[in-house]
């Protein structure tokens, strides 16, 4: 079998932690016997709370990946984050990820602990980010937060590689955190917030075509390639504390890093010298990695 692992698909969970860590030195047999456990940990913790609908799952960087893959046919797309646009996207590449989602922060927190203990000392923790979701899916800007996310039966094949691919149930994973500048947005008038994002605030409504700014946040993600859209499946919620830092912390899973990577090119101005709108009014890029996410059945075979 080759089963997604437990974060990628679900819809519509109000909590997350993503961890990102570096693997110790000469302790990647150990990382593995720690993976061999998640499955075990991810099911007790989910049998003591079903109604949280608790997700697990634990991606590699690229610096880390060749040396657990069985033929270079496993996440071949898989390469380290780089800095995009002179900057405004930094690159923090680290060696692996952990992501948990639920319905209940408090379930999210005690699955962490467990997880955490399983890898003990061979890795070093580089960044933990909370994530919430806010009224109406909406982000700190006030506009509904991944309207054009992919639901229902079309999740699978846009975040999902297919079988009978070597690495079929895997996925490909960005982890990128926005932080936001609110007192700067909520000074723009919400006709100016409007076209910089290109959606109605209030309803939610695509803006026209003709109306339409080229560099507006759907401008630059609303992408087509050989007529074809490059969907990518975001996970994302909004991160921070109410007197300091707040943002987003964007998480999107693919069957292509093709995809995921295009959008970021054509939001950072790599691909036509117009970057998004909403990297100078709201958000600055504070970190950037990819990763590689194995199916289940890998995750718990990485000899």
């Amino acid at each position: 079998m080759n089963t997604p692992q437990t974060t990628i698909l679900p819809e519509g969970m109000a909590a997350c932690i993503v961890i990102e860590a570096d693997i110790v030195q000469a302790r990647l047999d150990e990382v593995r016997r720690a993976c061999k456990q998640m499955t075990a940990i991810l099911e007790t913790h989910r049998s003591r709370q079903p109604e949280a609908q608790l997700g697990l799952a634990v991606g590699f960087g690229a610096g880390v990946w060749p040396q657990l893959r069985r033929d270079s046919a496993e996440g071949a797309e898989l390469k380290p984050f780089r800095a995009l646009g002179n900057g405004l996207a930094p690159a923090t590449q680290h060696d692996i990820a952990l992501h948990i989602q639920s319905m209940s922060h408090s379930a999210n927190m005690l699955l962490a602990l467990d997880v955490l203990g399983a890898f003990g000392e061979t890795i070093k923790v580089a960044d933990e980010t909370h994530g919430f979701r806010l009224y109406q899916d909406r982000g700190y800007d006030g506009f509904v937060d991944g309207t054009e996310n992919p639901a229902g039966d079309a999740r699978p094949p846009v975040g999902v590689i297919a079988a009978p691919a070597a690495d079929a149930g895997g996925s490909y994973l960005l982890l990128q955190k926005y932080r936001h500048d609110l007192k700067r947005w909520n000074a723009l008038s919400v006709e100016r917030q409007s076209a910089i994002v290109g959606r109605s605030k209030a309803d939610d409504e695509e803006l026209p075509g003709e109306e339409r700014l080229p560099d507006s946040h759907l401008g630059r993600v609303d992408l087509k390639e050989n007529g074809q859209g490059l969907k990518i499946l975001r996970q994302s919620l909004p991160y921070g504390t109410a007197s300091g830092e707040h943002g987003l912390m964007f998480i999107a899973y693919c069957a292509r890093l093709h995809n995921i990577e295009q959008q970021l090119l054509s939001m950072f101005g790599e691909t036509d010298g117009r970057t998004d709108l909403l990297l100078g009014n709201i958000s600055t890029a504070i970190s950037g990695s990819y990763y590689f996410v194995p199916s289940q059945e890998r995750l718990a075979d990485l000899g």
